[in-house]
């Protein structure tokens, strides 16, 4: 009896010890430095940080994007614009992509239960329509609809751009709802896009969908000139950008880690300068942003660019234009997600077009979207006439939409993802693969980027339709709405 009382002592010890010990399991076992469970605000704002900087950094922007639409390219180490890619760099993009995108499907999800914060709601609808634009238009087909739905569905299906385009745009349009008064819904200082102001999210949101619409007009016109009617036939329901003090740009503090990303590589790098393709078009426009966006060369003070993806050694880098100062050489810069120039441009090229585009005719959206991008950099008003007044420039019906293409390729400078989305469309400016492509056989730059390793060897039941007729991992497979013809 004494030995089983023992025993049951013992045992009684050591429940008392367990509980002892298990009773604050769960706070003992939560970081708070990783929380299971974060505000909201925080959370778009980290959503707007991480997407920006993959997408806007040397890697995700400046080697490739940029470099294919023939604004800038690599003078060192010149492998990714000449088509040499690291898979690294895909498959790090592509989770950038879909990371932020999962987080912006919680925070609406949060948000729109009992109690939640509709602008909150707007916002991320608005911010994951963006990121979802910017990932079709550099993969075309990728996951959408089954999308970000774990743990239910952890090998998602693969949609046609064709379908993620006329989502976007009804997305989009209902975003545009849920946006209400700051002060009713205020969503805080931790807005690092806006600094709270709601009202510029509603323009944003209108004018994303512009963007969406116009490049979706060359395969469904149709469908274009529903969205872009609606919103230019309703200013008060649908607002638009109206100005460049209202440009969507992500200004950067200055001080590390948040250095702007291109300031942040010069400071370290000297890989990357102005192409050719930009450079001869300023100079034979006389256009007074040249010096703006280009410093001259260091051997004989010239502005000169290089051809894109130029074989390594034909050239000396002293003969090159460096990227402009305003550019490159603030470490509290800005990354360009869409400016009140581009709205513009879309609105003069829906009027083009025959849309209705509430009276505002293709001559005068054309001309104020020349201003427009000339007013960001503080071009004096007195060069404005004169530079419009040329035969290259001046809307007089001759060959008007060309003019267009032109002055809005100008104006994308620093945002690559648009440059290249812009000239696959428009087949403007008419430039043939790099000049050391490690593939021969083609007359076009990439019509598209190589899917992630990651994603073919987790999910390749699904990828492999997708991949169908991908050519040289870059072409093949155009996007849906790049109707060019006789490109390879």
């Amino acid at each position: 009896m004494k030995k089983k009382i023992i025993i049951l002592s013992i045992i009684a010890g050591f429940a008392l010890v367990f509980y002892s010990c298990t009773k604050n399991f769960e706070e003992i076992n939560t970081d708070p430095n990783n929380p299971l469970d974060a505000p909201s605000a925080n959370v778009m704002a980290h959503a707007i940080f991480n997407f920006t900087w993959n997408y806007f950094d040397p890697w995700g922007d400046m080697n490739e994007p940029s470099s294919y639409s023939g604004q800038i390219t690599k003078i060192q180490y010149i492998d990714e614009a000449r088509y040499q890619y690291r898979e690294s760099v895909v498959n790090m993009l592509w989770r950038a992509s879909y990371n932020n995108i999962n987080d912006m499907e919680k925070v609406i999800v949060k948000e729109s239960l009992e109690g939640g914060n509709p602008n909150l709601v707007g916002m991320a609808m608005v911010w994951r329509a963006y990121m979802y634009l910017v990932t079709t238009d550099r993969w075309k087909d990728i996951p959408y609809s089954e999308a970000c739905r774990l743990p239910e569905i952890t090998l998602p299906k693969y949609d046609s751009q064709e379908s993620i385009y006329n989502d976007l745009l009804l997305q989009l349009k209902d975003a545009n709802e849920f946006f209400t008064t700051a002060a009713a819904y205020n969503v805080g200082s931790t807005d690092i896009l806006f600094a709270g102001n709601v009202t510029k999210w509603k323009k944003f949101c209108n004018s994303l969908r512009l963007r969406i619409a116009i490049r979706a007009s060359s395969a469904d016109s149709n469908l274009a000139k529903q969205h872009i009617e609606e919103i230019l036939g309703d200013s008060s329901k649908y607002p638009i950008l109206s100005s460049n003090a209202e440009n969507v740009f992500l200004w950067w503090p200055g001080t590390q880690p948040y250095v702007e990303p291109w300031q942040q590589d010069r400071n370290t790098r000297d890989d990357h300068a102005m192409c050719e393709t930009l450079i001869d078009m300023l100079l034979d426009l006389n256009d007074p942003r040249l010096p703006i966006y280009a410093k001259p060369a260091q051997s004989d003070g010239q502005y000169r660019g290089l051809v894109h993806g130029a074989t390594p050694g034909s050239f000396d880098r002293k003969d090159i234009s460096r990227i402009g100062s305003i550019f490159r050489d603030n470490p509290a810069g800005f990354s360009p997600i869409m400016r009140y120039s581009e709205v513009l441009f879309i609105i003069a090229e829906a009027a083009h077009k025959g849309y209705n585009t509430g009276g505002v005719t293709a001559a005068q959206a054309y001309e104020a979207g020349v201003i427009a991008s000339m007013t960001e950099y503080a071009v004096v008003a007195a060069d404005y006439d004169a530079y419009l007044a040329q035969a290259d420039v001046n809307w007089d019906g001759t060959g008007s939409l060309v003019k267009l293409y032109q002055q809005k390729y100008i104006s994308l400078v620093k945002n690559g993802q648009e440059a290249w989305a812009e000239t696959r469309r428009t087949d403007f400016p008419l430039m043939g693969p790099a000049q050391a492509s490690v593939y021969q056989g083609h007359n076009r730059q990439p019509f598209r980027y190589p899917y992630p390793t990651d994603e073919i060897n987790l999910n390749f039941d699904n990828i492999e339709p997708a991949m169908s007729g991908i050519v040289d991992q870059f072409w093949g497979q155009q996007m849906w709405w790049d109707k060019r013809t006789g490109v390879n």
